[in-house]
C-alpha cells in the first residue's frame, strides 16, 4: 500500500497544482461568478463523497419548509446530461440520479423546486426566469462550483476521515488542497457517534480552527424506522437480505446488529444501476428471508425495476434524518441560517 501511495504522489501534486491555480483565479476575479439576487446556500465538501451530504440537504431543505426552496443538483449516474426541472410524474432516476428523486419525493410540490443540471449558473438563470417567486437557492455538492457566488458556504468533512487527516486525490480522496476549507462559512462534523464528549470535540475544533475561524457543528445520522409501501415495519425477530448501493454501507451493518436484525447482505457500488440479472438474483436469494431491506436512495432507482413484480417478500426502507449531538448546535446553526434570509 505504501509503494501504491509513492506511485500516486506526482498525479497528487500534480492535482494539487491544478485545482489550487484555478482557487487563485477565483480568488483574483480572473475566472468570473454569477451573483444571483435570490440567496443562496451551498452544501459540499472536499472529498470524494460519503459525508452525508443528502441527509443534510433534506434537513436544510425541511428548515426552510416556510420558504419557496429550490434545489441544484448535477444528478450523478443519470443518463440524460440536458436541463431537467423534475417531475416525479415523467421523469426517473436515470433522468435525474437516484439523490434529486429521493429529495423530490420528499419535498415535491408548490413550494419546491428541482433542478438538475452541472452547469449550476445556468440552473439558477432558469430559475430566476421559470420559478421567480424562489425564495432560496441550495446547491447540492456545491463547494468546488464557484462560479456561481453564494451568501453561505456550509463544509460537511466525515468525522471518521476528516479532511485534515487527508491527502489529495488519488493520493487521498480530497479534490481541492485543505487550505479551501477558508471559504466555509460554517463546518459540519457529519457521521459522528451518538456521544463525543466535551475533550474530544474541543480537540476536533482545535484542529479544523488551523484551517478555518467558522462556527464547528456536530451531527449525526439518526436510523429512524423501517417502512415499506404499505406503512408496515419490519419484525426483529426475522431476517432480512440488505441491500445497498451506497458509498458506505458500513453504519446500516452496524445499526442493524444494534437491533440484534439478523441480515445477510448484498453490496453494490455508489449509484449503481441495477441490471436485469442482479434484479433476478436478488429476487431469487430473498425467498430465503422474511423480506428486503434497502435505503431510501437505492430505493429510488430499486422501485423503477421489476424487483417488486419478481420478490414473495416484502421490501422495507430504513429512513434516516440528521440530528445535532447538542441542542445548542443546532440553535445555533438554524439561527445562522435564519440570519440569511432576514
Amino acid at each position: 500500500m505504501n509503494i501504491l501511495k509513492v506511485l500516486l504522489s506526482p498525479l497528487s501534486i500534480i492535482y494539487w497544482m491544478i485545482t489550487s491555480i484555478r482557487n487563485i483565479a477565483f480568488n483574483l476575479g480572473l475566472l468570473k461568478q454569477y451573483k444571483s439576487k435570490t440567496p443562496v446556500i451551498s452544501v459540499g465538501n472536499l472529498s470524494m463523497g460519503g459525508t452525508g451530504k443528502t441527509p443534510h440537504v433534506s434537513y436544510l431543505t425541511s428548515l426552510l419548509s416556510n420558504y419557496k426552496v429550490a434545489i441544484i443538483s448535477r444528478g450523478y449516474g443519470r443518463k440524460r446530461k440536458d436541463l431537467i426541472i423534475a417531475d416525479s410524474k415523467i421523469h426517473s432516476t436515470r433522468d435525474i440520479g437516484d439523490e434529486p428523486m429521493e429529495l423530490l419525493a420528499k419535498f415535491e410540490g408548490d413550494n419546491f423546486t428541482m433542478v438538475v443540471d452541472g452547469d449550476r449558473v445556468k440552473a439558477i438563470k432558469r430559475i430566476e426566469k421559470e420559478h421567480a417567486k424562489t425564495q432560496v437557492i441550495i446547491l447540492d455538492d456545491g463547494f468546488q462550483h464557484r462560479y456561481v457566488k453564494r451568501n453561505l458556504n456550509l463544509l460537511l468533512t466525515d468525522y471518521n476521515q476528516l479532511f485534515y487527516n487527508d491527502f489529495i486525490i488519488p493520493f487521498g480522496t480530497l479534490r481541492e488542497p485543505r487550505k479551501g476549507v477558508k471559504r466555509a462559512d460554517a463546518i459540519l462534523v457529519t457521521k459522528c457517534r451518538s456521544f463525543i464528549d466535551s475533550k474530544e470535540r474541543a480537540k476536533i475544533r482545535t484542529k479544523l480552527s488551523k484551517y478555518s475561524n467558522s462556527p464547528v457543528y456536530f451531527s449525526k445520522i439518526g436510523y429512524e424506522d423501517f417502512k415499506n409501501e404499505k406503512n408496515k415495519t419490519i419484525n426483529h425477530n426475522d431476517s432480512y437480505l440488505v441491500v445497498t448501493g451506497i458509498a458506505k454501507p458500513a453504519p446500516i451493518f452496524e445499526y442493524l446488529k444494534e437491533q440484534s436484525i439478523k441480515f445477510d447482505s448484498i453490496t453494490f457500488g455508489d449509484h449503481h444501476n441495477f441490471s436485469t440479472k442482479e434484479i433476478k438474483q436478488i429476487a431469487k436469494k430473498s425467498n430465503l428471508y422474511k423480506g428486503i431491506i434497502t435505503t431510501e436512495k437505492d430505493w429510488m432507482r430499486l422501485k423503477e425495476t421489476k424487483l417488486k413484480e419478481l420478490c414473495s417478500v416484502e421490501i422495507f426502507r430504513l429512513q434516516i434524518g440528521i440530528h445535532f449531538l447538542e441542542d445548542k448546535d443546532k440553535l445555533a446553526f438554524e439561527k445562522q441560517i435564519n440570519r440569511l434570509l432576514k
